[in-house]
């Protein structure tokens, strides 16, 4: 049921394989003599076409990066200044977390901003999209997405719809955020079993956490061409009195975006956030409150080839209370608190016009954190508690009203000699889950984890760290029955479901100086009922004309009648399951010539997951290469990169392969009054050669491929 406009009926000519010659090459490339026949070799390896084969294509692009790894290993130059993380419990620099961690600071972001939060995100290693058209998206860690990922606002969760369905968007938005950080893996125990996969924390400055001395501010004006879009963002602050103020604005509208085989249907956004905040900074921290309204408004993709697209309007008021207390109380020497207040809802509106179904989603958050630091050890107990009431009303309203709380207490150590080091912690928590007519579910859940890590020499960080985390499921994993229009499916939960248990094992190595920095991470993760969304083999059928409907064994049984909507029927269930996988990145210094320095960067991810009963779990995000070229100085940077995606067969038994893609992107910055200064041009180019791309992950890949060839002109400054 493609609802996408054809723009030519031309096929597009099929590239010629790689050539055997380059594929020995790769073999050999462990004894280059020089760095240039090293970088030429990766861009060869990747810029070629299609590889026959899953396993020999993920050999190559694993080849192309350890080209650039070797062109590196072996200087060891003066180690830079670390970028700190401050969403991991015991804040430290990027390099020696025990799991895996990526920062994203303000110019990373807005070069990266790319419709919703997961479609941002998405470059990064480890993370994938969920991709829902240009206006929901959600990120997808190591392949576990949905509940398994939490996304916060400044350490808070986002109370949102966002993990009911895909077609949700995330209420974080990267488009006023001052820093995205990521944390790859289990960080169930600073923010619950439901990060299991990971946590997404998006960092602005609604809440000032440093006085701004005068008037301060910053602006973004940004214009693409793939969609006719525009972006824009300003805030300012300043000292009144005893307090530091501050009042943001951003909005983004789109019109519906190109692909390379046509307009895709129904899919612009209108989004607008207003903000305010006002904090006291001191020498002894900051505390402060800050409200948020965001609106938001997008097209949804057609049910039907030649139907008209609905469109969802959302809106959430949130009113947060953030603070970092430095203190001499026993042994601790610093409060960290947060809490918010959400109401949010949107209504689904169908194409005729007519309002649907209209989502709720209300209640509130927080979280105490007291930390210690006294010679080699340092450590942080903390309490995080939450109350939401989600309901789902209208004709397509697939669950009834529900009722969350959950509790948590955790307490997490590092003992560090200097060389090495120990880390450990432990959290409980309880979840208490209401529902109207369904009944009341209670869950306690224990997640412990144990590390260790070693400093062999400058620059050199060595960690592997075990974990067992229990997850409990969600209203939606429990309670669900009706019909799910955005997905195309019936969808029915099951009320005995259990906790979801996984024991992980991580290990890192990582690398840093000025000229080269390197980094592997590794995990296995063992689940114990596993929860997933699977065909069930029957069929859900409704007709309108009789106002009747059913379950039928298949589409084609005689029962059903005449031009009734039949969906497939999903039920969610829980089995034994692996994931396997890691990242690899690298980083090295090529030139510096005239004020210029050049770097080479690449970077691989790969998970493959499968039930230990046989079969796969659905939606896993294939294997994905990036390799780039940088070059930057006082007043320019630029960067040309190759962003390959694999092929995905590693399929579940109701899904279909979805072949891989590969995008030329690439970027220039000028800084007129240098790289400390106040303006930046900026030019960024996506999808140069206007390739198809569809994201295997997505309920819609089939239908919505990604936007085509994107160019983005952008204007931001500070002042």
């Amino acid at each position: 049921m493609p609802a996408i406009h054809k723009a030519s009926a031309n096929a597009r000519a099929p590239k010629p394989s790689l050539r055997a010659q380059t594929v020995w090459s790769l073999k050999g490339c462990s004894h280059l003599s020089t760095e240039r026949d090293a970088l030429s070799l990766s861009f060869i390896a990747l810029s070629s076409s299609r590889v026959e084969s899953t396993q020999h294509k993920n050999a190559l692009a694993m080849a192309a990066v350890l080209s650039v790894v070797i062109t590196g290993a072996a200087h060891a130059q003066t180690v830079p200044v670390a970028e700190v993380i401050v969403t991991a419990p015991l804040t430290g620099v990027r390099i020696e977390s025990l799991q895996g961690a990526e920062v994203l600071r303000r110019e990373e972001i807005v070069a990266n901003l790319n419709g919703g939060l997961g479609d941002t995100l998405d470059a990064q290693p480890g993370v994938a999209t969920t991709f829902f058209g240009a206006g929901a998206s959600r990120p997808i860690i190591r392949g576990l997405g949905d509940d398994r990922v939490r996304v916060l606002q400044n350490g808070i969760g986002a109370i949102d719809a966002s993990t009911a369905s895909p077609d949700h968007a995330v209420t974080a938005d990267g488009l006023d955020a001052q820093r995205i950080e990521i944390l790859r893996g289990a960080a169930a125990l600073a923010y619950g079993g439901n990060a299991i996969g990971g946590v997404v924390n998006v960092i602005d400055q609604s809440i000032p956490t440093q006085r701004a001395n005068g008037v301060h501010g910053s602006g973004l004006v940004g214009l693409s061409s793939v969609d006719n879009g525009v972006q824009g963002e300003v805030d300012l602050a300043t000292d009144i009195g005893f307090a530091t103020v501050r009042l943001g604005v951003s909005g983004r509208d789109t019109d519906a975006y190109d692909t390379p085989i046509g307009t895709a249907t129904n899919s612009w956004t209108q989004l607008r956030s207003y903000s305010g905040g006002a904090s006291v900074v001191r020498g002894w921290g900051f505390a402060g409150v800050a409200v948020r309204r965001t609106q938001n408004e997008y097209g949804l993709f057609p049910e039907s080839l030649g139907a008209p697209g609905g469109r969802i309007e959302m809106q959430q008021t949130r009113i947060e209370a953030r603070g970092d207390i430095r203190l001499n109380v026993g042994p601790f020497d610093r409060l960290d608190f947060g809490g918010q207040h959400s109401d949010y809802e949107h209504t689904e509106f169908e194409g005729g016009g007519a309002a649907g179904t209209r989502f709720t989603s209300r209640g509130w958050e927080g979280r105490v954190e007291a930390h210690h630091a006294s010679g080699r050890l340092q450590g942080v107990i903390g309490f995080q508690a939450s109350d939401v009431d989600f309901a789902a009303r209208g004709n397509e309203a697939f669950i009834t009203p529900t009722n969350t709380r959950d509790l948590g207490l955790f307490a997490v150590e590092r003992w560090d000699t200097g060389r090495w080091g120990l880390e450990g912690g432990a959290r409980v928590e309880r979840r208490s889950i209401d529902n109207e007519g369904g009944g009341s579910r209670q869950f306690s859940g224990l997640s412990v984890s144990a590390g260790a890590f070693l400093r062999p020499r400058a620059g050199w960080f060595i960690g592997t760290t075990i974990a067992s985390t229990e997850r409990a499921p969600t209203q939606i994993e429990l309670f669900a029955a009706g019909p799910h229009l955005a997905t195309l499916n019936y969808e029915l939960g099951d009320p005995s479901l259990g906790k979801e248990r996984a024991i992980s094992v991580e290990g890192s190595v990582r690398y840093q100086s000025d000229r080269f920095s390197f980094e592997l991470n590794l995990f296995n993760v063992n689940f114990t009922n596993y929860i997933a969304l699977v065909e069930r083999g029957d069929v859900f059928w409704l007709d309108d004309a009789t106002e009747t409907s059913g379950f039928a064994p298949n589409a084609s049984s005689p029962i059903i009648p005449p031009d009734s909507t039949i969906l497939p029927v999903l039920n969610f269930i829980s089995d034994d399951a692996t994931f396997q996988g890691g990242e690899i990145s690298a980083s090295v210094r090529i030139a510096q010539t005239r004020g210029f320095t050049f770097r080479a960067t690449a970077a691989m991810d790969i998970v493959q997951a499968r039930f230990d009963s046989g079969g796969r779990p659905p939606r896993i995000p294939p294997r994905s290469t990036t390799l780039g070229l940088t070059a930057d100085s006082e007043n320019w940077s630029g960067r040309l990169e190759f962003v390959d995606t694999a092929r995905q067969d590693r399929v579940a038994t109701f899904e279909t392969t979805t072949e891989g893609y590969s995008f030329v992107n690439a970027n220039l910055a000028w800084r007129p009054m240098g790289r400390d200064g106040a303006l930046t041009l900026r030019i960024d180019a996506r999808n140069l050669t206007d390739e198809l791309g569809r994201v295997h992950a997505s309920f819609l890949k089939d239908d919505l491929p990604l936007p085509g060839r994107n160019i983005r002109f952008s204007v931001s400054s500070r002042f």
